[in-house]
Parts: C-alpha cells; structure tokens; sequence
C-alpha cells in the first residue's frame, strides 16, 4: 500500500510540474522582442561606471563637476562594442546627470540605446539602423513603467526586416552585413507616395569601381539597379 501511494504521488508530482514548467513556456513565447523591452529592468552601474572611467584622463580633478563628460567603451570578444557616457540636461543643479549606453556589434547597422537618470534607473530604450529610428522606443517613469511608446514603422510599409530577406533570396545580399551593403531608409510620402525607398549602396569586395545602388521601393518592392553615372549615391 505504501509503495502504490508512493509511486502515485511520484507521478503527480510529475504532471504537476510538468505543467507548470509548460505553462512558464508557454507565457514565454508570447512575449515579443517589443514586449520584452518594456520589461527591461536593467540598471546602470554607476560605481562600475565611475571604476572604469577613473582611467580617463583628467577624470579625478573633474568627474562630477557639472558638465564634465565622462566616457567608458569596451570591445568584447564577441565583436560587442559597448560604449556609455554621461549626459548633463541641466548643468548647474546637483544630481541631474543622466547615462547613456549604446550596445553595438562589429560590421552590424543595429544599436541598441539606453537612458539611464542620476541613480541608475532605465528611462528610455530605442534601437537604431545606421542613426535611424526603426521598430519602437520606450520611456519608463522612476518606476520602470513604460509610459510611452512610439512606433516609427507605422508610416511603411515594409521594414528593413522584409527588405533584408527579399534582397537575400532575390540578390544574396545582406543589409545587416555593412561590409556587404549600407542601407537607407528615404521618406518623401508627404510630397509624393511612390518616394519611400530604401536605398542600397552594395559594395564589390574586390573592385570599389564595381559598387553600384539598389532602391526597392517600400509600396511596391520594385527593384531597380543603379550603376557607373547612373549611381545616386551621391544625390
């Protein structure tokens, strides 16, 4: 009898647990790479911070005299650069010093950029495709909530995302490689519908003269190659 019930409770134990770490799945998938910035509950380290940038020179005669810009940049093995300094809003009052960190990656268009206020705590985050705004950012109140959003594909059609897998199965050419193609979003909407293109300046790995620019139109997906004095790159 004590062995029936042992092994009974052994087998709801398991189904117990089993749904419950199904369920922790479960919840995790659905929450999108958006979804999951908002979550974001990372914090500065400001001692760290200041660890680091003690090697700055000048940095003991001047960190946190108002105004004074404090830097720290550190390449990973991995190819990650992380870069963060101080930023000061208004610089005669105490305490109002806020940190930047941007976390980018070798031959990558991303960045992905954080705000952080005087106590380490995250007030925005943004990404960015070579200095533009792409996807959502969001700013968080001293409590980590967000409590605003703003989305900057809503004005597009496509994103670099589906101009990146249509170049690779049309061209295989990857804009997120900037060693193989530098890509730009350009919005003329408001004068004329059909200028909103991305353009693309593809480089030759062997020959520079051989570079020429592909624009895909973003209503369309029209493709048009453009070469030698027909190059707008320079436009």
């Amino acid at each position: 009898m004590k062995i029936t019930l042992s092994f009974s409770l052994i087998i709801y134990s398991f189904l117990f647990f089993s749904c419950i770490a199904k369920t922790a799945v479960n919840q995790n998938t659905i929450i999108t790479i958006e979804e999951k910035s908002q979550l974001d509950s990372s914090r500065f380290d400001i001692k760290m911070f200041e660890t680091n940038s003690y090697k700055q020179k000048l940095f003991k005669q001047n960190f946190k005299k108002p105004g004074f810009d404090t830097q720290y940049e550190e390449k990973r093995t991995d190819g990650t650069v992380i870069r963060q300094w101080t930023v000061f809003p208004e610089q005669e009052k105490a305490d109002t010093q806020e940190y930047v960190e941007e976390i980018s990656k070798e031959w990558s268009p991303f960045v992905i950029r954080k705000k952080y206020d005087y106590m380490g705590r995250l007030r925005r985050w943004s990404t960015t495709f070579r200095l533009e705004s792409i996807n959502k950012s969001y700013e968080y109140d001293e409590n980590g909530k967000a409590i605003k959003i703003t989305n900057y594909e809503e004005k597009f059609k496509h994103s670099f995302a589906d101009i990146r897998e249509l170049l690779l199965k049309a061209k295989g050419i990857d804009i997120y490689d900037t060693r193989q193609a530098i890509a730009r979003r350009v919005n003329h909407r408001y004068e004329d519908p059909i200028q909103v293109y991305y353009n693309i300046y593809v480089m030759d790995k062997k020959d520079e003269k051989n570079d020429y620019s592909i624009v895909i139109f973003d209503d369309t997906l029209e493709i048009k190659e453009y070469r030698n004095e027909n190059d707008p790159k320079n436009k």
